[in-house]
């Protein structure tokens, strides 16, 4: 893919993000990987979703260095890098403020799967990590050890990271955890706190949904 048309693609999801209330003003970082020439094209810092545009986006290589773009790159460059670098299945990263999945993320609790949709997405619960400073190599750390091989983790106090093999798989990570933490939380509005899906249940409705739910044509 023409790094020029991944740039397009991450504005575009920034944009979707924002729009669809996931994050506000300048909040979260998206980026993608171009398996060709192993670089990244990344949202930049402090960029109002608003006003931002697909020139805007950076480019850096997995070591975070820049190589094309006129603005810093996101402070959470760090952990979009370090994904690619160990995650070889991982073609795009995104970190979001999603309202529900953050309030999760205030009580440092994991993520249950309570949907069979978000199930299927994601396959297993979403586990959280403590809270540490973000930014640093050292938060990076954290995080991979915390998703391990799953496809979203729950920052401690902070909100959440999805992953997934293009940015289209991470979006829709992304929005199953949210979609999973609305749902726990709605439940236990109601009175009852929702049953978590079996682990079992939940590796047979991933295993179908990367297997079999596409778009197929008549």
């Amino acid at each position: 893919m023409l790094l020029e048309e991944l740039r397009r693609q991450v504005f575009a999801y920034a944009r979707q993000m924002a729009a669809d209330g996931l994050a506000h003003g300048s909040q979260g970082n998206i980026s993608a990987l171009d398996a060709a020439s192993g670089l990244v094209a990344i949202t930049p810092s402090a960029a109002d979703y608003a006003t931002m545009t697909a020139e805007d986006i950076v480019v850096v290589d997995r070591d975070g260095a820049v190589v094309e773009g006129r603005w810093k790159p996101t402070i959470e460059t760090p952990l979009h890098t370090l994904f690619y670098r160990r995650r070889p299945d991982v073609g795009a990263v995104i970190h979001c403020h999603a309202p529900y999945a953050s309030g999760f993320a205030a009580a440092l609790r994991p993520i249950p799967l309570v949907l069979a949709e978000a199930a299927a997405c994601l396959g297993q619960p979403v586990p959280v990590a403590p809270f540490m400073p973000s930014g640093t190599p050292q938060f990076a750390e954290l995080m991979l050890a915390t998703i391990g091989s799953g496809l979203a983790a729950v920052m401690g106090q902070h909100g959440i990271v999805a992953c997934g093999a293009d940015l289209r798989r991470a979006y829709a990570s992304t929005v199953a955890v949210e979609d999973s933490a609305r749902a726990y939380i709605f439940g236990c509005q109601l009175g009852a706190a929702p049953a978590a899906l079996p682990p079992e249940v939940c590796a047979e409705l991933h295993g179908w949904w990367l297997n079999s739910y596409r778009r197929v044509a008549l």
